[in-house]
């Protein structure tokens, strides 16, 4: 978060983190985890249309005990249906005007595939969206 602090005040006065200090460790390449969650708060804050608007983050685990849940959650425009199903592809943007190159979440989702993970989006126009990272446990840390 230190590394996207500017964007979060310049964005909105209502940020909260929440973090699930039981998780067990997870086994990855930490830089590119980390690449993963500021480009989706980037792209959450960016989403926001004026500071009165909010960013969520928080940790958990699945149900099932067998993932780390990462989810960000604003209260932004959304993305239409059809935006949606395409996210994730390869050079495609909704923000080519300000600069968008929609390499963020195609980058992102090469990265967590090769983590054994998965993204999941979902999203709501004019109310906002959630993007889920999650990510296996370490198979150590179950046993």
């Amino acid at each position: 978060m230190r590394l996207v602090n500017h964007n979060i005040k310049e964005a909105t006065h209502h940020f909260s983190v929440t973090l699930d200090e039981a998780l067990p460790l997870l086994q990855g390449n930490a830089q590119q985890i980390e690449q993963v969650v500021v480009n989706l708060l980037v792209n959450a804050l960016h989403a926001l249309p004026d500071k009165e608007r909010g960013v969520t983050l928080l940790t958990r685990q699945t149900e099932d005990g067998k993932n780390a849940v990462l989810e960000v959650r604003d209260e932004g425009v959304g993305i239409s249906e059809n935006n949606l199903a395409h996210i994730m592809e390869p050079f495609f943007t909704t923000r080519r005007e300000s600069g968008g190159t929609g390499l963020g979440l195609s980058v992102s989702s090469r990265i967590v595939k090769s983590h054994g993970g998965r993204l999941e989006f979902s999203s709501r126009p004019g109310k906002g969206t959630t993007a889920l990272l999650i990510l296996p446990f370490s198979k150590k840390e179950l046993c």
